[in-house]
């Protein structure tokens, strides 16, 4: 059976009833984050509802997720909010599974409002940047090629990749990105390292990136080898699950046998360096230490 964690209808609170469950972080008020929603919610409003908690046996509003969102409605002079009820306290999970959009998912909002009938000048206020910026958002995929920007669609990729990408022509831009995802690299340096190993002909201008003999060789020999560390990693991620439940069930029996006292005892009268691996072994958390 399916159960909901929200009430099917938003409500709107006074302000002054919302109770937060952590503090806000020192200065928060004078960072980029908390001055670009204030300025979105002050051009367009609430786009995200405030996510809170009804303690019944507190009679308390808590707030779960929009402590910032809040913040500035109160510095704005708003007395109320639009809030969706969840019907557990749970803090975590709002914050914890935000999708966060990509740099081409991005573009694509920002031409979808101007299409609309957004004007630049309002886009540009609520997101809280000049328009010479927003612009670069713009045409951020001009001289890419749609099959490019399908294969890069989900991934963080930064602007000074597609410049560099830009120099190259449509089939080369669409090699270099199966190998950026196959590498799962979207820097702009590796970006160049591929600028520099394309030949003349597939690049726009036609010139060689880089036509000395001894570099190439680097940058193929850099290619293979972050090929092999790439499967390397693979090949961690298949048993990291495996080896963190070994160390789990390792753990619990190293536990058990220190918190012997006869065990203990004899550890450290006759096996004193055995007995602090055995506690160091205890004190791990996680396989990344």
């Amino acid at each position: 059976m399916v159960s909901y964690c929200f009430e099917r209808n938003s409500v709107k609170f006074k302000i002054d009833d919302l109770i937060p469950t952590k503090k806000p972080p020192i200065n928060v008020k004078n960072s980029k984050k908390y001055l670009q929603i204030k300025k979105s919610i002050n051009s367009i409003g609430i786009i995200e509802p405030i996510v809170v908690y009804l303690d019944s046996k507190l009679g308390k509003i808590k707030i779960l997720d929009g402590h910032l969102r809040i913040e500035a409605l109160k510095e704005l002079g708003e007395t109320e909010a639009i809030c969706l009820v969840s019907t557990i306290y749970d803090t975590y999970t709002p914050n914890s599974k935000v999708s966060r959009i990509t740099i081409i998912q991005e573009q694509k909002m920002i031409r979808k409002a101007l299409k609309s009938g957004v004007s630049i000048e309002k886009l540009s206020e609520a997101l809280g940047i000049s328009i010479d910026i927003l612009k670069g958002k713009i045409n951020l995929l001009d001289g890419i090629d749609p099959e490019v920007v399908n294969l890069l669609a989900n991934q963080n990729v930064p602007k000074a990749t597609f410049n560099v990408l830009r120099k190259m022509k449509n089939i080369r831009q669409i090699e270099c990105a199966c190998i950026m995802n196959n590498m799962e690299n979207y820097s702009e340096k590796f970006s160049i390292s591929l600028l520099h190993n394309t030949q003349p002909n597939l690049l726009v201008d036609g010139q060689q990136g880089n036509d000395k003999e001894g570099h190439r060789k680097t940058i193929d020999r850099l290619e293979r080898e972050m090929a092999q560390v790439h499967i390397e990693s693979e090949k961690l991620k298949e048993s990291y699950g495996e080896n963190t439940l070994r160390l789990v069930i390792m753990k619990s029996h190293i536990q058990k046998l220190l918190e012997n006292t006869k065990i203990l005892h004899w550890l450290l009268d006759n096996k004193n360096e055995l007995l602090i691996e055995l506690k160091k072994i205890s004190n791990i958390n996680s396989l990344t230490k």
